[in-house]
Formats: structure tokens, C-alpha cells, sequence
């Protein structure tokens, strides 16, 4: 530490010396404190030469965060190896193709998600949570555009090339010879090295985008978990979105539990006043027993964004879905209203449909 602070005050003028230092404990090689006269070392050329440059770097800033001792795994760096190979080649082929494709919902949530990345990204890095920011820079935003370009037939190029520039522009400061190498593909003027740093923008979060989109990920996951419980090899399935006065009912509960826990006889006291409640007063209050206890175990930020989302349209995206969960289930899929008198429902599976969770019956 010490010459590490020479090294600033020789180099640098006083307002680039450093505000705050990072300081792991004992480095481990293997899980083992290392130590030159037991031979378990790993030199810096070493490992550029075997690993490469950022390989060696990225599982340099993932191996420990804060005052955690860092732990150099050789099975680690390869495998970070692997993965910038797999990114650099999945860039790649962004840069290259020229498939228009529409601007919708998908386009949408995959921007609206990386504005959430930035956010994150950047508070870690000022906070010098180093990890944390890497981790979030390389997998979290991959997460997303693996997720992108497996819902889509025909992606938007557009969408995919400007959220690409964001992305190496966030992985730079860890991976920074391949981030330039994918900056000169994109055919950018200068060094990415000296390139803005993505700023957060408010206006292009969209919530109602990615509460939709969870509503598809959690519709995927229930059928895979059903299908993997009863061992069947679907023929069709038929999904059902929930009845519109539920809405009502979940929003009005949602809306009241930012003022403290739901409490089901206030509601219904509210409900029966409404006309078209009224009339199935004993539904509703089922199914006012049934979501009070769920929202009263929410997080405040699941409540705070389904209650910016609103209702959402679940029949639509469920039925711009079917494509997409056809190829994924290989089998028939049929999307219905749960009031819908023509549904196919021999089960009586529709009944069952709440908002965020659509029923679903598998033959």
C-alpha cells in the first residue's frame, strides 16, 4: 500500500490521488494462502499467457469483494474464458445482422432492463463493490439478451445493436481489449476506453413492460414445473387469463396494503358497494381471502411496481406468446379468457385464474 500511494503522488496531481483504496486479505491460490516458497503462485505473465488479459482480470475482480480473501481457481479463469469467447461471438453476430424485424413489448422490456444494469453498475462502481458491478455487467445483462433473442423469431437489429453499445461500454472498464475489439466491429469513432459511460435514463424504464414479461417467465416456469411433476408429454395446453373483476379486486387490494396490512372485511365492505361486486359477492370474497394473505407477504417493491404496471393486458401477451411457448412445449397452445363461455375447459381449470398467475390445464 505503501508504494502504491508513492506510485500516485510521483504520477499523478493531487486531485487524482485516489478517494478510497480496496483492500482484500491474504490472496488464496486454490483455496490455500499463497506463498513463494511453497511454489503455489501464479505469475501475472503467466497466467495473460495461458488465460488472456481479461479472463485474468475479470475473475481477479470476481474472486472477492470488500474484505473477503480472494481465491484464484484455475477451473474459474477457464471457465470466464469460455464465457467472453461465447459473449464476444454472440456480439459478433449482433453486429452482423441486419434482420429489421417490429419494435413491441420485447424491445421495450430489454432497454427498460438495462436501464435498471446502469443504475446498479454504476452505484457498485462508486461504492467500489467491484464484484457486484462485474457480475451485473457481464451475466445479469446476457441473462436478459439470451432471454431477448429465445422469445423472438425474428429480432429487431436495431434494438439489439444499441443495447449491445450499452453493454460493452459497461463491461469495458473489466474486459477492455475485447470491448474494443466489438466497438471497432460496430464501426465507433475512437477508443471505447474513452467513451461516455451509459447514463441512467428514467424515460426509458418501462414497468408495465417488464411486469408483462415476468408474467411470461413465471407461465413458462409453472407449466415446466407441472410437466416435470406429472411426468406428461403434452399434447395441448390451454392457458387462462384471469376475469376481469378480479383486477378490480387485486388492484383495490394492492392500492390499500401501501397503507398497512389488507384486511378482508374492509375490503368487503368497499366491494359490496359496487354494483357489478355485488352481484357475485361470494366469489369475490373467496378470492379476497385467498390474495390478502398473498399481498400481505409481498415485498413493498413487487407492490410498488405491479401497482405503476396496473392491470396488465394478460390475455394479449399470453396469445402473442403462443408461438413462442408452442416451440418451447412442443405442443398445441390455446390461450382463453376465463370468462369466456366457447373456452375449452373440461377440467374447470379457468376458475382458478388469478391475476399474474393464469390458469393452466395440460392434456
Amino acid at each position: 500500500l505503501t508504494f502504491f500511494l508513492f506510485h500516485h503522488v510521483a504520477l499523478f496531481p493531487l486531485e487524482h490521488l485516489p478517494k478510497a483504496i480496496g483492500v482484500n486479505g491474504m490472496l488464496m491460490i486454490q483455496g490455500k494462502p499463497m506463498h513463494k516458497s511453497k511454489g503455489n503462485f501464479v505469475t501475472l505473465r503467466d497466467a495473460i499467457k495461458e488465460y488472456g488479459a481479461d479472463a485474468t482480470r475479470c475473475a481477479l475482480l470476481l474472486a472477492a469483494e470488500d474484505m473477503d480473501d480472494p481465491d484464484w481457481r484455475s477451473e474459474n479463469v477457464r471457465d470466464v474464458n469460455n464465457k467472453l469467447k461465447s459473449f464476444y461471438e454472440l456480439a459478433t453476430n449482433i453486429v452482423k445482422t441486419r434482420e429489421k424485424g417490429k419494435v413491441g413489448h420485447l424491445e421495450e422490456w430489454l432497454l427498460s432492463r438495462l436501464q435498471h444494469k446502469i443504475k446498479k453498475i454504476t452505484e457498485n462502481m462508486e461504492v467500489m463493490r467491484t464484484r457486484t458491478a462485474v457480475e451485473n455487467a457481464f451475466f445479469e445483462v446476457w441473462n436478459d439478451f439470451r432471454w431477448y433473442i429465445r422469445r423472438k423469431k425474428k429480432v429487431n437489429s436495431q434494438t439489439l445493436k444499441e443495447a449491445l453499445e450499452t453493454w460493452i461500454r459497461l463491461l469495458a472498464p473489466f474486459a477492455p481489449h475485447i470491448c474494443e475489439e466489438i466497438w471497432k466491429k460496430m464501426k465507433r469513432k475512437g477508443f471505447i476506453s474513452l467513451a461516455e459511460w451509459p447514463q441512467y435514463n428514467e424515460t426509458k424504464v418501462n414497468i408495465k413492460a417488464e411486469e408483462t414479461e415476468s408474467l411470461i417467465e413465471n407461465v413458462l416456469e409453472d407449466t415446466s414445473n407441472i410437466l416435470r411433476a406429472t411426468k406428461i408429454q403434452p399434447k395441448r395446453i390451454c392457458y387462462y387469463s384471469a376475469a376481469p373483476w378480479k383486477w378490480k379486486v387485486y388492484t383495490k387490494a394492492l392500492d390499500k396494503s401501501m397503507q398497512g396490512r389488507v384486511v378482508v372485511s374492509d375490503l368487503m365492505k368497499e366491494f359490496v358497494s359496487d354494483p357489478e361486486l355485488r352481484k357475485i359477492a361470494n366469489e369475490v370474497a373467496k378470492f379476497t381471502n385467498i390474495i390478502a394473505s398473498e399481498i400481505n407477504e409481498m415485498s413493498e417493491d413487487r407492490k410498488q411496481r405491479q401497482l405503476e404496471a396496473k392491470m396488465i393486458d394478460e390475455y394479449g401477451a399470453l396469445k402473442e406468446s403462443e408461438d413462442f411457448l408452442k416451440r418451447e412445449f412442443n405442443a398445441e397452445v390455446s390461450v382463453y379468457r376465463e370468462d369466456d363461455p366457447k373456452r375449452h375447459d373440461p377440467k374447470k381449470k379457468a376458475s382458478f385464474a388469478r391475476p399474474y398467475r393464469p390458469a393452466i390445464f395440460i392434456e
